[in-house]
C-alpha cells in the first residue's frame, strides 16, 4: 500500500531544491542519480569523487535526504525553522567510504489539521516553498495538504444549488479552515473575499506540483457526508443526522452513505476535487465524530464501508487515512475498512500510544506520530530519550501489527528545534543513538562547534524540560499568559497544572549558553536558544511571583503585595523585551502576514481578527469559556499589548480591594479581551535590542 509513494526520481527538481540551499555555483558539483528501493522501503547513497559529490536515490525525498544528510553529518550544518546554519565548503570534504541509508518507515507524515490554522494561516508561496523544502530534506513523503479545501468545497456546494452568499456563510476564516474540515464548526471568521478561492486553489496547485515532483504525497480531503446544516431544507427527501456542538459551535451535519442524496454530493465533491487538483494524489483525510459527533443509531461498520467504497469509486487507489485520536476512530469503523486502503495516524504515541489499547488498530496499517505542540504555544516540551527509542524498537515487532511508518502530527511548529531535528533524523536511523553523543553533535551542527559549556547547559535541558514522562497536553505553561483570577492552576483548559522539572535547571542552562555569547554569536540558531531558554526560565519564575503576591493579598499584607505584584509585572515587562530581540517571537510578523492577504482594508482588518482573536479569545463568548488562551504565545507586542495590561487591570484591582477592604470588582474579561482583538494596535515586525545585554540583565535580576 505505497499508492505513488515512490516514482521515478525527478533529477531537475532535487537538483532545484539544492540550488536553494547551497546556490547554482556548487549545486552544479552535485550528481544525482537513481537507485531501486530496497523492499519498497526508501534509501539513499552519498558517494565522493575529487570534484564532485554523488547522490543516489530511490526517490525524490532519498535524494533529497541523503544531500541533506551530508550537509548536517559532514559539512555540519543545520536546518531549522529558529536559526539555520548552512556551511558548505568547497572542494567539498569527502566522503571515505560510501555512506548507504535505508529507512524502517515507509510512510513519513507530516501535518495536524491543526497545523494549518494555528501554524500556516497565512503562508505564501515563499513560506510553502521553503517548507516544502524542509519535508524533502528531512524524509517527510506523506503531507496534509488542506490549502485550497474551500474552493472545492464552493464548487460542490454551487453544483448543489447554493448560492455564492450560503457557500460563503458555511465556509470558516482562514484561521479557523482546520476546525471545518474536521467537522467541528462551520461559517466562523468569514466571509471570505470572492477572489480568494481561485487564488487559494492556485497556491494549493503549486504546493501539489512542488511536492509531487519531490515524491511527497500530499494528502486531500475525503468526503465522509459533512453538509451544511440547512442542507434538509434544500432537500427534503434527504435526512442529515445533527452532530450537536463542538466548544458550542454548532457541527456541521453528517449525511449518511444511505441516504438518497450522499453519492450526489460526494460524485460532486470528488469530481469537482479532481478538476482542480488532478488525479495524482491517493490519499484522503476524512475524521467523521472528531472530538463528538452524534453515533447514536448509526452503523459504524456499514457506514465505514460504504464511504470507503465510494471513495474508491471515484479512486480505485484511494487510501482512507484515519486520525487516532481519543476514541476515534472507532473499533466498529475499523471492521468495515478494506485495511489495504486505509491507514491510521496515531497521533500520541508520545504520551498514550493508542495502538497499545487497540490490539495496533486491527491490523490497519498504521503509522507512530508524535504531537508534542498543542495550540502553537512555545514552551520548552518533549522526552528525546523516549524518540530516540520507541519507534525504532516498535516498528517490526509482531506486537505492533502493521505499523508502517513514523509522524509529525504537531498541532503548531516553528518552536522547539531539538525535538524535531531528532524526529526526522530518526527517520534514517535502526538503532537509538546515545543522548550525549547526539546532543554534541547536535550542538555543533547548529552553533558551529561543540563548546563545554553549550553541551553541559543542553544536557541540564535533556535532564529536566526535555525529559517530560508525565502525560500532559504539551509544554508547562506560562502564567504570563493567564486569564487573571486568584486560583490559577493551569493556563488553558487542557493545559497541565504543575511543572515536571527542576526549574533551577533552566536557569542553570540559560547562564551556560551566554557564557558562550562571544564565541556563538554569529549562529542564529544559538542566539535563539538563548533567548527562547531565558524566556522560559522567566516564566517558570513567574509563577512564584504570582503566588506570593496572591498569598500576601489572602493575608492582607500591602507591602508585601505592592512588592510582589510590581516584581511581577516588571518581569513580564522584562519577557516583552527580550523576545522582542528575535523574529520568531513577535506578534507583528504575524499580524503582518494576515494583513498582506488582504486587498482592501477591510479584508486586511478581518483577516487581521482572525489572527489575534485564534491566539487570545480563540472564538465567540461561548466557545471561548473553554478555549480563550488555547493558543497562547510567548511573544513580544502580545505580552506587552495583551497580557501585561491584562495584568496591569487585575493587578490594580486587587490592590483597590486591599485598600478599602472590599472585595475586588468582578471584570468581564471576554469583553474586554474582545475590544482588543478589535482594535489590538500596531506592533512592530523588526526585532531590536541587544541580546547579550538583555539576557545579561536579566539573569542577574531574576536568577540570582
Amino acid at each position: 500500500m505505497d499508492f505513488g509513494i515512490n516514482k521515478n526520481l525527478n533529477k531537475q527538481s532535487v537538483t532545484g531544491l539544492i540550488e536553494r540551499m547551497i546556490g547554482e555555483e556548487l549545486a552544479s558539483k552535485v550528481i544525482v542519480e537513481q537507485i531501486k528501493a530496497e523492499s519498497g522501503y526508501d534509501v539513499f547513497e552519498i558517494e565522493s569523487r575529487p570534484d564532485h559529490l554523488i547522490i543516489r536515490g530511490s526517490s525524490g525525498v532519498a535524494a533529497s535526504s541523503g544531500f541533506y544528510w551530508y550537509l548536517k553529518h559532514v559539512c555540519k550544518s543545520h536546518l531549522s525553522w529558529c536559526g539555520s546554519r548552512v556551511h558548505v565548503p568547497y572542494p567539498f570534504p569527502q566522503v571515505s567510504i560510501p555512506v548507504r541509508k535505508v529507512t524502517s518507515y515507509k510512510f513519513r507524515y507530516y501535518l495536524n489539521y491543526c497545523t494549518h490554522s494555528y501554524s500556516m494561516a497565512f503562508w505564501d508561496w515563499d513560506r510553502w516553498q521553503e517548507e516544502i523544502d524542509w519535508m524533502a530534506l528531512n524524509g517527510i513523503n506523506l503531507v496534509l495538504s488542506l490549502v485550497g479545501q474551500e474552493e472545492v468545497w464552493r464548487r460542490t456546494l454551487l453544483k448543489l444549488g447554493y448560492t455564492e452568499a450560503e457557500c460563503k456563510a458555511f465556509l470558516c476564516g482562514p484561521a479557523y479552515f482546520a476546525w471545518q474540515w474536521m467537522q467541528n464548526m462551520t461559517g466562523w471568521g468569514g466571509p471570505l473575499p470572492d477572489w480568494w478561492f481561485t487564488d487559494r486553489a492556485q497556491l494549493a496547485r503549486k504546493i501539489h506540483e512542488r511536492m509531487l515532483s519531490l515524491d511527497i504525497m500530499p494528502v486531500l480531503q475525503g468526503y465522509s457526508g459533512m453538509v451544511p446544516n440547512d442542507f434538509q431544507q434544500k432537500f427534503p427527501e434527504s435526512e442529515p443526522v445533527a452532530q450537536g456542538k463542538w466548544c458550542e459551535f454548532e457541527r456541521p451535519s453528517l449525511l449518511l452513505p444511505s441516504d438518497p442524496k450522499y453519492r450526489k454530493v460526494a460524485s460532486t465533491f470528488y469530481s469537482e476535487q479532481t478538476s482542480l487538483f488532478g488525479n495524482d494524489i491517493h490519499y484522503y483525510s476524512t475524521d467523521p465524530f472528531h472530538e463528538g459527533g452524534r453515533t447514536e443509531g448509526i452503523d459504524l461498520t456499514a457506514y465505514a464501508q460504504d464511504v470507503q467504497a465510494i471513495m474508491r469509486e471515484y479512486d480505485d487507489k484511494a487510501v482512507w487515512v484515519l486520525q487516532a485520536w481519543q476514541d476515534n476512530p472507532h473499533s466498529e469503523v475499523l471492521a468495515g475498512l478494506d485495511k489495504d486502503h486505509a491507514l491510521v495516524l496515531d497521533l500520541w504515541c508520545e504520551s498514550q500510544p493508542a495502538w497499545v489499547q487497540r490490539n495496533a488498530f486491527d491490523g490497519t496499517p498504521w503509522v507512530w506520530c508524535m504531537i508534542q505542540n498543542y495550540g502553537g504555544k512555545n514552551g520548552l516540551f518533549g522526552n528525546l530519550r523516549l524518540l530516540m527509542q520507541e519507534p525504532v524498537n516498535t516498528v517490526g515487532q509482531p506486537r505492533s501489527g502493521r505499523m508502517s511508518g513514523i509522524g509529525l502530527a504537531m498541532e503548531g511548529i516553528e518552536t522547539n528545534p531539538v525535538v524535531y531535528d531528532l524526529m526526522t533524523d530518526m527517520i534514517w536511523r535502526t538503532e537509538s543513538p546515545v543522548l550525549t553523543e547526539w546532543l554534541e553533535g547536535y550542538i555543533e551542527r547548529r552553533y558551529g562547534k561543540a563548546v563545554p559549556q553549550a553541551l553541559q547547559a543542553w544536557l541540564l535541558l535533556a535532564d529536566s524540560v526535555y525529559n517530560c514522562t508525565t502525560v500532559q497536553q504539551g509544554a508547562v505553561e506560562s502564567i504570563i499568559c493567564a486569564r487573571p483570577h486568584l486560583d490559577i492552576s493551569n493556563v488553558s483548559t487542557w493545559g497541565p497544572t504543575q511543572s515536571y522539572y527542576d526549574q533551577t535547571k533552566i536557569q542553570a542552562a540559560a547562564r551556560l549558553l551566554l557564557e558562550c555569547f562571544d564565541e556563538l554569536k554569529d549562529s542564529e540558531g544559538y542566539l535563539y536558544d538563548l533567548v527562547d531558554i531565558t524566556r522560559q526560565g522567566l516564566a517558570d519564575l513567574a509563577r512564584d511571583y504570582y503566588n506570593a503576591f496572591v498569598a500576601a493579598y489572602r493575608s492582607g499584607e500591602k507591602e508585601a503585595y505592592e512588592m510582589w505584584s510590581n516584581r511581577f509585572l516588571s518581569l513580564v515587562k522584562s519577557q516583552d523585551q527580550l523576545l522582542g530581540t528575535r523574529k520568531e517571537f513577535l506578534l507583528g510578523r504575524w499580524i503582518e502576514q494576515a494583513r498582506s492577504l488582504g486587498r482592501t482594508t477591510e479584508e486586511k482588518e478581518r483577516f487581521q481578527f482572525n489572527a489575534v482573536t485564534l491566539v487570545t479569545l480563540w472564538g465567540p463568548e461561548k466557545s471561548a469559556q473553554s478555549l480563550h488562551d488555547y493558543s497562547h504565545r510567548e511573544w513580544s507586542g502580545l505580552i506587552s499589548g495583551f497580557y501585561y495590561r491584562r495584568w496591569q487591570k487585575y493587578i490594580a484591582l486587587l490592590e483597590q480591594s486591599l485598600d478599602y477592604h472590599i472585595d475586588p470588582d468582578p471584570v468581564d474579561w471576554y469583553q474586554w479581551e474582545l475590544e482588543w482583538t478589535q482594535n489590538p494596535g500596531t506592533y512592530s515586525t523588526e526585532p531590536s535590542g541587544n541580546i547579550k545585554q538583555i539576557a545579561s540583565e536579566i539573569l542577574e535580576e531574576y536568577f540570582g
